[in-house]
């Protein structure tokens, strides 16, 4: 898989230096598709609901650890360990000698669709196209927003972008905006749950 990124990398290279170095690679055309906002909800529910779960817990033992890597990896790509760092007081470089299990971190809140006023607001598909079709890109980004009174989250969002994946498949690409908020006036119940 490396060797997969080395050698895009080394194309890239070769694609942008062939250019002339004084123009710009500018895209020829741009569009910007509304995404079903159902679909949406759902992708983020599906991802969010590892969290809920997670984060309503107390601690965990090594062997569920694995098996909730194994479902974030499943879920957030390589992006998952930093989000179950966002919870665990240990990481698994150093675990724990006995198997008590691994403590959550219980003064962080990770807001979610599952929350009172957390709302998926947005979800577009933009479109990028080059005269090299190489160059193309498609992301969706889907915005998440806080819509509540509460004045510590006043205008908090997060945005999840996608991108295809060679079967054509959503996969998460990163994120933008606050994923979380620490310190002991925040807990995972900072907000209710929706009923």
């Amino acid at each position: 898989m490396r060797f997969f990124y080395i050698s895009l990398l080394i194309m890239v290279f070769f694609i942008l230096s062939a250019c002339n170095s004084s123009q710009q690679v500018k895209p020829i055309k741009e569009e910007s598709i509304d995404f079903d906002i159902k679909t949406a909800i759902e992708m983020v529910q599906k991802k969010e609901k590892l969290i809920i779960d997670l984060a309503l817990k107390e601690n965990v033992s090594i062997m569920d650890y694995e098996e909730l890597e194994k479902s974030f990896t499943n879920e957030f790509g390589n992006y998952a360990k930093d989000i179950l760092s966002i919870f665990f007081l240990n990481t698994m470089e150093s675990k724990p000698e006995s198997d008590s299990g691994m403590y959550i971190k219980q003064d962080t809140f990770y807001p979610t669709v599952f929350h009172e006023g957390i709302n998926v607001t947005n979800a577009v598909i933009d479109k990028t196209y080059y005269e090299n079709e190489f160059l193309n890109q498609t992301r969706l980004s889907i915005k998440e927003e806080y819509i509540g009174d509460d004045e510590k989250l006043k205008d908090w969002n997060r945005e999840y972008i996608f991108t295809p994946n060679e079967a054509g498949e959503w996969e998460l690409h990163g994120f933008s905006g606050v994923l979380n908020f620490v310190g002991v006036e925040y807990k995972m119940n900072y907000l209710e749950l929706k009923k």
